[in-house]
C-alpha cells in the first residue's frame, strides 16, 4: 500500500487528480545543463505545496536528462521517441499532470524561494484568472519584458523587418513591450512569455491546450489569445519573481531558429487574421473562381495546342488550314461550351480530390460532351472553315490539362494543408460524450483538413442563440457541427447562424439508426429525410455485376497457370491445396469462401489474387468485389470494437485492398471500412487496385 502524500512538498504517489496542489511541466531539448539548475532551483525554493514535476524529453537519446531527472523527490522523467515540438510536449505533460494548477516551466528557468506558493495563492484568490504570469529577471537582475500586448501587423514589421533597425525607439513597439510600465503591480495584461505560466485546470478544461500546429514560438500568444475570448483573464503577479536564461536565437542570427519563427507568425495571423477569416468563409466561391479561371486558362492552352498540331500535320491532311484569327469565334464557344459541361456535371460542387484517377473521369465526360458539341457546330457554321480533325485533337490535350492542372491545383492545397495551414476551423456544440468521441476520432484518424473547436459552457452568459453566433465569429469558425440533442436553443441558433451565411451540419437524435447515405428532400412542404428504397452503390449494379464477371474471367485466365503450379506443388508436397474460411462481410453477415490454405494478410494484389484465386466464382456471382470492405475472420471479428459489429458498414468485402503490403492493426482496418462506403467511387476503386497491384497501397488508420 503507498503511503498518503504529505502535507507539502515533492508527490511520487497517487494518481488522483487534484491530489497535488501544482503539476509543473519542463520541455527539455539537449539541455542537460539547464534542467540541472532548474530542478536544484526547484528543490531549494521548496514550495509550500503538494508538487510534481514532469520532465518531457524531446531527444533523449544520449540520456543526460534523464540522468539529471533521475532520483529526484516528486520528478517523472517521460522520453519521447522524436522531438514532437514545444507545445505538443507541454499538452502531453498537462495530460498526464494531476494536480489543480499546471505551471509550465522552461528549463532555462530558475523558481525562487515564494514564487510559486505567490501565483497559487493569487489563483485561489482570482478564480476567473485562467492563467497568471510571474515578474521575471535576467540572471543580472535586470527586468525582462515579459509581457505583451497582441500582435498588429504594424508591430510584426517593426520587430520582424529591418524597419525595426530604422525606428529602433518607434512608440508602437514601446507599447507592445510595455516599456512604460514599472511592471509593480499586479494587471491583467495581453499575453505573456510562456517561459513561465500557472494555468487553472478549469480553464484549460474549458479552453482547451496548446495549439500543437505551433511547432514553436506563438503557442503562448495563441493560448492567451483563446483564453481572453473564452472569458478567462491573463494576469500578471510581480509578487512571484523568477530568473529567466533567454537567449532569444531567433533574433540574434538569421538561422532554422528564425524561420521556424516566422511560420509561427505566419500560421498566427492565418488562424486569427479577421481579414483571412472573411476570405475563408467565401472559400467555396474563391475556390470556384479559381477553378473557373484555371479551367479557362488550360481549354485554351489545349486549343491552341490541338490547332498547333493540326498546323504541323498540315503535309500529311488534304485540306487547309485558315489562319489562327478565324478560329477565336469557335474559341469562345468552345470555352462557354465546355464551362457549361463542367457546371452540368458538377464540377464545380463536388469536393476536389488529389488522385488523378478521381479527377480524370468526370473531366473526360464533360469534354465528351462538349467535342460532340463542337463536332455538331462545325456543321452549323454558315463559313465551314472550323477543322474537325483539330476537334479530334482538341478532346486528349483539354483531358489531359485539365487532369493535370486540378490535380496539381488539389496537390498544393493538401501540401499547403499538411503543413497545418488553412485548415477548416470546424467548432463542435453537442452532449458532451458526443463532442468527446468526434474529439477522439480526431485524434485517432487526422485533421481530415479541419481544426476541430469543442465548444462548452464558458464565464459570462452564454445562453442566447445571438450570444452563441457572436461566439463562433470569435473562434473563427468556418463551420459548425451542431448536435441535435445538443442542450442549447438548437432552433435559434440554427437561424441565427443561417442569417450569418455560416454553414452548418447537423446531426440527428437517430444518428445511432441513420445510414450514412440518406438524403433529405422535401415532402409536403416539409423536410424529410428519405431513408432506403435504393441499392448503395456499392453493392454493384448490373453494371458492376457484368463488370465483376468480366474481371472474374480475366484474372481466371491471367492466374490459372501459376496457381496450377501453385497447387501442383502442394499436391506433391502432401499438402492441402485449399481450405474454407468463414468471414464477416456485408453488414456484418457471415460469408463462406475458399483460398490458399495458410493465405494471410498478403503483400502485393498479386499474391492476393492467386491466395483468393478459388474464390473468383464469387466474384463472378456478386458475393464479393475485386475491391471493397477488408474481410474479418471470426477471430478477428470477435476482437473489433462492440460499437463496430453493431453496425457494421453495409457494402461487399474485397478481394484486394489497401491492407495489401501494409502491416495493419484491426482497428485502422475496421476505420477504413467505415469510410469506404462513404467515399466511394468507381475512380477511387480503380486507384485502389492499381495502388495495391503496385504494391504501394496506403495503410488504413493513418493521418489523412
Amino acid at each position: 500500500m503507498s503511503s498518503a502524500p504529505p502535507a507539502i512538498g515533492p508527490v511520487d504517489a497517487g494518481p488522483d487528480r487534484d491530489s497535488v496542489d501544482v503539476s509543473i511541466v519542463i520541455v527539455v531539448y539537449r539541455t542537460p545543463d539547464h534542467l540541472q539548475r532548474a530542478l536544484d532551483a526547484l528543490a531549494a525554493a521548496a514550495p509550500a505545496l503538494r508538487w510534481e514535476c514532469l520532465v518531457i524529453d524531446n531527444d533523449p537519446r544520449h540520456g543526460d536528462c534523464r540522468d539529471v531527472a533521475s532520483g529526484r523527490p516528486g520528478v517523472r522523467y517521460i522520453p519521447n521517441e522524436r522531438n514532437v515540438g514545444f507545445g505538443r510536449a507541454c499538452n502531453q505533460g498537462m495530460r498526464m499532470a494531476r494536480g489543480r494548477y499546471l505551471f509550465l516551466h522552461n528549463p532555462d528557468l530558475e523558481v525562487r524561494p515564494g514564487s510559486l506558493d505567490a501565483l497559487v495563492e493569487l489563483a485561489d484568490r482570482e478564480l476567473d484568472a485562467g492563467l497568471i504570469a510571474p515578474r521575471l529577471h535576467y540572471a543580472d537582475g535586470r527586468l525582462q519584458e515579459s509581457c505583451r500586448t497582441f500582435y498588429t501587423v504594424r508591430i510584426f514589421l517593426l520587430r520582424r523587418t529591418f524597419l525595426g533597425r530604422l525606428f529602433p525607439s518607434a512608440g508602437a513597439i514601446r507599447r507592445h513591450l510595455m516599456l512604460d510600465w514599472d511592471h509593480e503591480s499586479t494587471r491583467e495584461i495581453d499575453w505573456a512569455v510562456g517561459a513561465a505560466l500557472l494555468a487553472r485546470r478549469e480553464a484549460v478544461d474549458d479552453v482547451g491546450m496548446m495549439d500543437e500546429r505551433f511547432f514553436m514560438y506563438f503557442e503562448d500568444v495563441d493560448w492567451c489569445y483563446r483564453m481572453h475570448q473564452r472569458g478567462w483573464r491573463v494576469v500578471y503577479h510581480p509578487v512571484s519573481r523568477m530568473v529567466h536564461h533567454w537567449r532569444r536565437e531567433s533574433a540574434r542570427r538569421p538561422g532554422r531558429g528564425l524561420w521556424v519563427h516566422l511560420g509561427s507568425t505566419f500560421r498566427y495571423y492565418e488562424k486569427w487574421s479577421f481579414l483571412l477569416y472573411w476570405l475563408k468563409l467565401r472559400g467555396r466561391a474563391l475556390r470556384n473562381a479559381a477553378l473557373l479561371l484555371g479551367d479557362l486558362v488550360l481549354l485554351s492552352i489545349a486549343f491552341v495546342g490541338a490547332y498547333a498540331l493540326r498546323a504541323v500535320l498540315g503535309g500529311v491532311l488534304t485540306k487547309p488550314l485558315f489562319g489562327f484569327e478565324l478560329y477565336l469565334r469557335f474559341l469562345a464557344f468552345t470555352l462557354v461550351v465546355a464551362l457549361a459541361a463542367f457546371h452540368a456535371f458538377g464540377l464545380y460542387r463536388e469536393r476536389l480530390r488529389p488522385s488523378i484517377l478521381d479527377t480524370v473521369l468526370p473531366v473526360a465526360r464533360a469534354l465528351a460532351w462538349t467535342s460532340i458539341l463542337m463536332m455538331a457546330a462545325t456543321f452549323l457554321f454558315s463559313v465551314r472553315i472550323f477543322s474537325r480533325f483539330m476537334v479530334v485533337l482538341f478532346f486528349p490535350l483539354a483531358v489531359l490539362f485539365v487532369t493535370v492542372g486540378r490535380a496539381l491545383l488539389v496537390r498544393a492545397v493538401h501540401s499547403v494543408r499538411r503543413r497545418d495551414l488553412n485548415l477548416r476551423r470546424l467548432c463542435i456544440l453537442g452532449p458532451p460524450e458526443a463532442v468527446e468521441e468526434i474529439m477522439a476520432r480526431f485524434r485517432a484518424h487526422g485533421t481530415f483538413g479541419m481544426d476541430p473547436v469543442p465548444l462548452t459552457g464558458a464565464p459570462g452568459d452564454q445562453a442566447s442563440p445571438a450570444a452563441w453566433a457572436r461566439r463562433l465569429r470569435v473562434e473563427r469558425a468556418q463551420e459548425v457541427l451542431l448536435f441535435e440533442d445538443w442542450p442549447g436553443d438548437v432552433p435559434g441558433l440554427l437561424l441565427e447562424l443561417r442569417e450569418r451565411g455560416l454553414p452548418v451540419r447537423i446531426v440527428p437524435r437517430l444518428r445511432s439508426v441513420l445510414p450514412l447515405h440518406s438524403s433529405l428532400g422535401e415532402f409536403m412542404g416539409w423536410p424529410a429525410v428519405l431513408v432506403g428504397g435504393e441499392a448503395s452503390a456499392v453493392r454493384g449494379g448490373p453494371g458492376q455485376r457484368l463488370g465483376a464477371i468480366g474481371t472474374s474471367l480475366a484474372i481466371g485466365l491471367l492466374w490459372l497457370l501459376p496457381w496450377l503450379l501453385v497447387a501442383l506443388a502442394r499436391t506433391l508436397g502432401g499438402r492441402a491445396v485449399t481450405e474454407e474460411v468463414r468471414l464477416r462481410g456485408d453488414g456484418g453477415q457471415p460469408l463462406v469462401l475458399r483460398r490458399l490454405v495458410g493465405a494471410r494478410r498478403p503483400a502485393t494484389a498479386v499474391r492476393g489474387l492467386l491466395d483468393w484465386y478459388p474464390a473468383l466464382s464469387a466474384l463472378a456471382m456478386g458475393r464479393v468485389a475485386l475491391t471493397g470492405l477488408c474481410p474479418f475472420t471470426e477471430d478477428e471479428w470477435t476482437s473489433l470494437d462492440v460499437a463496430y459489429r453493431e453496425r457494421p458498414p453495409e457494402a461487399m468485402v474485397g478481394l484486394v485492398g489497401p491492407w495489401n503490403g501494409n502491416p495493419c492493426d484491426l482497428a485502422g482496418l475496421a476505420a477504413w471500412n467505415r469510410d469506404y462506403p462513404e467515399n466511394w467511387s468507381a475512380a477511387g476503386d480503380l486507384g485502389i487496385f492499381w495502388r495495391a497491384l503496385l504494391g504501394r497501397s496506403r495503410p488504413p488508420g493513418g493521418k489523412r
